[in-house]
């Protein structure tokens, strides 16, 4: 084993860290910030024992607007610079999200430093740190080559290191002019970079989905409890368990702590009891529609009070609810804090539905719509502030939480610093522009948890079944809601594979854009008579043609997208385009931590396509006219040609003329050379 020189790797260090010209520049066993040590010895070591740890040197730099501390770690033997997942991000937590003392923090230069940065991050108000992991090994000519990496982390997602840059020395840090503002101006932007905003989403996803699958497992074989209460008792323990903040950080409804679910018998003091007053407090203080909050809280009474799992037997120590919101506190609960919570409950709801059918899955269909494709359809009808969207199959609300995303990001562009006039156009978004219907009780619960943890766009999710009883009105008014955008991923079983909910939607929407993404057979022969109802009053404006491997059923999809109220000609051109190469390669390993990889720029790929059929400029060539994608017309009597299909060029061309007579003739010539006799 190669001794480590981790002495003169601090020694080289050291020199020139002192010499770099900043003000506060302190060694592990001095202070940088007072509040700084107090956070860190709050926390575990780097080894995981108690009473902190200190890195091996803190400095705290500063551009006149911003003050960043950067916390350095050394390590001096071969390939103990960094350790990274297969997402190529540094480890912080292993397999069961717990922190990776053994394998990582303690062992590696660079998860080391993140490890401080990050504790400093959630215990000052520093709202970004870096982290810079130094290493040392000599050749075999006894030299010594350094390698340093740094890293910047944010409070927003304090778990997440961002790769800032590689370096030879310490210049990078060093307090002049123009390595000073080089450095603040690379924070900022990498931050920014879209590559890396992509990947910390995967990463995102991907934790998630190992915690849930876990989870979900183990509910099932330690407790049997069937899909319908699953998704209801991870919904409601969620709320308990997440609490309510004001704007100052303060909290307004407290956490449920599982300490607090002792096994009482006496009523209205049971496990289940005091779960479910968190919840009615947590939904009033979101101020949920009294209507709403009692509907919510009737779906769940069922599974906290009135069932065995509020009931311990003889030989348990605690009730069977604790133990599974012990599970939810303890492994969910982590990731929410570190995860911004995009999209959580649907990335929830997909990993059950992986696991176990919902009930009536097979007859209603229950397919999620992955993040980065709703995203892409609100992109494609334009969705902007002032925008009325809905979605007449809910699920757990993807379309409308991209909606409500974008929507919110274009109000923040258009009021710049006037925040009196942001929150009263956010807040209008939240409860008047949006809308969704859910049939199934329990999707529905699980669509109101998202859209509230997303922000609370929740108060217009109608519980109801669109095709038969829904009027097109807003859930607590007998307004009509003022539809100008329409996504969907419909049940494929339903009439036309899903195509009549397109129809009864368009029949109630008098302008603007609707997408849906369907099974194509829709488009060829299922739903003629549908179509062709559409097009009498809506023109069908492009045709997309999916991957088929997007959904885990592996079927073949195109999105579709209308210009609604505008009746289709029989001249209107539509854009025909082949999206089945997006981009990102698609595995289906059921125990993988992440199944989506971007392996040839699929946002390159998206962001072309949206280009395109919003007659803007390019900025890539991934999809050019004739080859990958058209212009054509459709007949609006036919109700079956509205798919992408490869056209063959059948004109003959003088070089395919000459090209064949000469193939022949060099055929002829080589017969007759064999002796062959070529008359016929």
């Amino acid at each position: 084993m190669v001794a480590s020189i981790e002495t003169t790797v601090k020694q080289w260090g050291d020199e020139q860290i002192r010499s770099l010209g900043w003000n506060t520049i302190a060694s592990e066993n001095e202070s940088a910030d007072p509040l700084i040590d107090e956070t860190l010895k709050n926390n575990p070591s780097k080894l995981g024992g108690d009473g902190g740890g200190r890195p091996d040197y803190t400095i705290i730099i500063s551009n006149g607007e911003k003050t960043i501390p950067v916390f350095i770690e050394y390590k001096g033997t071969k390939g103990k610079l960094e350790k990274l997942d297969k997402q190529d991000l540094i480890i912080l937590r292993n397999d069961d999200q717990a922190f990776d003392f053994k394998t990582a923090i303690s062992k590696y230069a660079v998860n080391g430093a993140s490890y401080y940065a990050m504790n400093a991050l959630k215990g000052t108000n520093y709202l970004e740190a870096l982290a810079v992991g130094v290493n040392g090994t000599k050749d075999s000519t006894g030299s010594v080559n350094y390698e340093i990496k740094c890293y910047v982390l944010n409070q927003k997602n304090p778990d997440l290191p961002i790769y800032l840059g590689e370096y030879s020395d310490f210049n990078f840090l060093r307090n002049n002019k123009t390595e000073k503002e080089y450095l603040f101006q690379k924070i900022s932007d990498v931050q920014l970079d879209p590559k890396e905003l992509e990947q910390r989403l995967i990463r995102d996803d991907a934790k998630i989905e190992a915690v849930l699958q876990e989870l979900n497992q183990k509910i099932h074989d330690e407790q049997q409890i069937i899909p319908s209460q699953r998704i209801n008792i991870v919904a409601g323990s969620l709320m308990a368990a997440v609490g309510v903040k004001d704007k100052q950080g303060d909290w307004r409804i407290t956490r449920l702590n599982p300490n607090e679910l002792t096994g009482s018998k006496e009523e209205g003091n049971t496990d289940g009891e005091k779960i479910l007053t968190k919840v009615r407090n947590f939904l009033k203080e979101r101020s949920l529609p009294i209507q709403k909050q009692k509907q919510i809280l009737d779906y769940l009474q069922p599974n906290f009070v009135n069932s065995n799992l509020n009931k311990k037997s003889s030989d348990e120590f605690q009730t069977p609810i604790k133990t599974i919101y012990q599970e939810i506190y303890n492994k969910l609960i982590p990731i929410y804090d570190v995860t911004g919570i995009n999209d959580f409950t649907g990335k929830l709801f997909n990993v059950m539905n992986a696991w176990v059918d919902v009930p009536d899955g097979g007859a209603n269909d229950v397919v999620l719509t992955p993040r980065y494709i709703t995203n892409f359809m609100a992109e494609l009808t334009q969705v902007n502030q002032d925008s009325y969207v809905w979605d007449w199959a809910l699920g757990s609300g993807g379309f409308l939480i991209s909606a409500m995303n974008i929507m919110i990001s274009d109000v923040h562009a258009s009021y710049g610093n006037d925040l009196t006039k942001q929150y009263k156009k956010i807040e209008s978004i939240k409860t008047k522009q949006l809308l969704g219907v859910e049939l199934l009780p329990n999707v529905y619960i699980l669509a109101v948890l998202n859209m509230i943890l997303m922000g609370d766009g929740s108060s217009n999710i109608v519980n109801d079944n669109s095709l038969t009883h829904y009027e097109g009105k807003y859930a607590y008014n007998e307004d009509p809601f003022p539809a100008d955008v329409f996504l969907l991923n419909p049940p494929y079983s339903a009439e036309g594979n899903g195509m009549i909910f397109v129809e009864k939607a368009f029949s109630k929407q008098k302008k603007g854009l609707g997408a849906v993404i369907i099974q194509d057979s829709a488009g060829s022969g299922k739903a003629v008579e549908i179509n062709k109802n559409i097009l009498k009053n809506n023109r069908l404006k492009a045709s997309i043609k999916m991957p088929t491997d997007l959904f885990k059923a592996s079927v073949q999809t195109s999105i579709y997208l209308f210009e609604v109220g505008r009746p289709h000609k029989i001249d209107d051109n539509v854009y025909f385009i082949d999206l089945r190469e997006d981009g990102y390669t698609r595995t289906n390993r059921k125990k993988a931590k992440n199944n989506l990889f971007n392996t040839n720029d699929a946002k390159g790929h998206y962001q072309e396509v949206l280009d395109i059929v919003l007659d803007r400029t390019k900025k890539t060539n991934y999809f050019n006219e004739g080859v990958n994608y058209y212009k054509g017309a459709i007949d609006p009597e036919s109700g079956k040609d509205w798919n992408y299909n490869k056209k063959v060029d059948t004109a003959t061309t003088e070089s395919d003329f000459r090209k064949t007579i000469g193939d022949y003739l060099s055929w002829e010539v080589s017969q007759i050379i064999k002796g062959v006799n070529t008359d016929f």
